[in-house]
């Protein structure tokens, strides 16, 4: 089972549990690649902000990218103790949206990601 991490937490002795194509559909890296410091420069010059990795033990939470239910659940719970508002209605309906779009753009793949740049 693999894991998305923020790139920026990578270490050498983790291995892709997802292949990395460029725009084009080109082969960057395979499944089971190791994250050398040069796979990390490629990848970070081709914008790519997050990896799936093989599941190599605990990682902290802020290395770890949420999964849509959690994320929701936290804005929820940030949202809590708030007094409702039509404004604050609003803001929260706003980081949903882009909550949703986030993890549709990881949803869809690499490709998605990178054109992104998110």
């Amino acid at each position: 089972m693999g894991v998305r991490i923020h790139l920026q937490y990578a270490t050498p002795q983790m291995r892709l549990a997802r292949a990395i194509s460029d725009a084009h559909g080109r082969l960057v890296a395979g499944v089971g690649t190791g994250l050398s410091p040069g796979v990390v420069r490629v990848l970070r010059q081709m914008a790519v902000q997050s990896v799936v990795v093989d599941d190599a033990g605990a990682r902290a939470p802020w290395e770890q990218v949420r999964t849509l239910a959690e994320e929701q659940a936290a804005l929820a719970a940030r949202f809590a103790a708030e007094p409702s508002t039509p404004a604050l209605a609003e803001v929260r309906a706003a980081i949903s949206r882009c909550l949703e779009r986030r993890a549709a753009a990881l949803a869809a793949g690499p490709e998605a990601h990178e054109e992104q740049g998110s």
